[in-house]
Formats: structure tokens, sequence, C-alpha cells
């Protein structure tokens, strides 16, 4: 199972960086999109986005990642601590090097609600909320043996997931594909880092 998503996020990372590095005219759906959810909305609406946004901000994410990592520490989840590591703060790290290579710019408002200086491919809050959410839902998924707890927290994770996302094109500061692009890079990544630890405590386990 885990190297199916891992072909698949792969898969769709690679379609979606061949779109915007060749700049195909399919793009041109991105802003269609955008335009819609910038003259639909409202100031409600708009507050609690920008809340969702700020809370899933690099500094957010980080002070949720410690907050899980002491948690995971008074179990003695060692192992989990040195995966959560490794999946968010490389995801991230991954994240960065793709906005500098692909250093795509951000979409233009005469009336921005947000203006952000650095490259808009791929979506950095929308890779750290996939990373963070993606990681407890592994863990909980690891950890449960009933599977409706199992359903409800993947679905929980997911919805977070889509709520940053929408919340990053609402305040018109992404792309549709910079947010599905951050779901795909760093979906592959959390496997890769999984799969990764396990491998190696596997390793030492039988030696």
């Amino acid at each position: 199972m885990a190297s199916v998503v891992l072909v698949a996020a792969s898969a769709a990372f690679t379609v979606l960086a061949t779109l915007v590095g060749t700049k195909d005219p399919i793009l041109q759906e991105d802003m269609q999109v955008l335009v819609w959810l910038h003259t639909h909305g409202n100031p409600v609406f708009t507050g609690f986005l920008i809340a969702v946004s700020t809370l899933h901000s690099l500094t957010g994410i980080a002070v949720f990642t410690v907050i899980l990592a002491i948690a995971l520490a008074r179990m003695h989840k060692y192992r989990w601590i040195f995966t959560l590591v490794l999946a968010v703060g490389g995801g991230m790290l991954l994240n960065v090097a793709l906005k500098y290579a692909f250093h795509r710019g951000r979409p233009v408002w005469e009336d921005p609600i947000l203006q952000i200086a650095t490259p808009s491919f791929p979506s950095g809050h929308t890779a750290a909320a996939t990373l963070f959410y993606g990681f407890l839902c592994v863990y909980i998924v690891s950890h449960v043996e009933s599977f409706a707890l199992r359903a409800a927290a993947v679905a929980a994770g997911i919805v977070m997931v889509l709520l940053v996302a929408l919340a990053r094109m609402y305040l018109g500061v992404h792309y549709p594909s910079d947010v599905l692009a951050a779901m795909s890079a760093s979906t592959a990544w959390l496997v890769l880092s999984v799969a990764s630890v396990r491998a190696y405590v596997k390793r030492h386990a039988q030696s």
C-alpha cells in the first residue's frame, strides 16, 4: 500500500511540475479558480481562513510539532519522534528547495488580501499541513485497533489539509496547482520518511 501511495504521489507531482515548468496553457484554469474564490468571499469567512492560515504557518506547525514530540517523548516513542522530525523538518526543507528551483511568481491582484514575496510553487502552508497531519494519521492508524477511529482520524486529517489548501487559494496567495503539488510532494516524502525509519529500526533489531 505504501509503495502505491508513493508512486501515485510522485507521479502527480511530476505532472504538476512539468505543467508549471513548461507554462502549459492548462494552467490558465488556475487563475479562473482563484478569481471565482476571490469574488465569492465575505469578511467572516475571510477572517476564519486567515486564522487557519496563520495557525499553519511555519511557526505554527513548528509549535505543533514540538508539542507532539514532547507527548511522544513522555510515552517513550523515540522512533516516532525521529520519524516526526524527519517527515516534517525534512519535508519543509524539500518544499523550500522546490520553491526556489521553480521560482514561480505569486498570483497578482489589484486588491490583495495578503502579499507575500517568496515563490509560490509548491505551497509551504499546505506542505506543512500535509506532513504534520499525515504523520499524525500514520501514528494513530499504527496504534489504534478500532477501524472507526482509524477512519475518523484519516478523515479529520484530510479535512484539515484541504482546509489549509482552501485558505491559501481563497486568500489569493497560491494557485490550485501550488497546493496540489504541495500535497503530492509532501505525501511522497512522508511515505519515504516512515518507511526509511521503519526499515532502519528493523535492520538494527535483527543485527
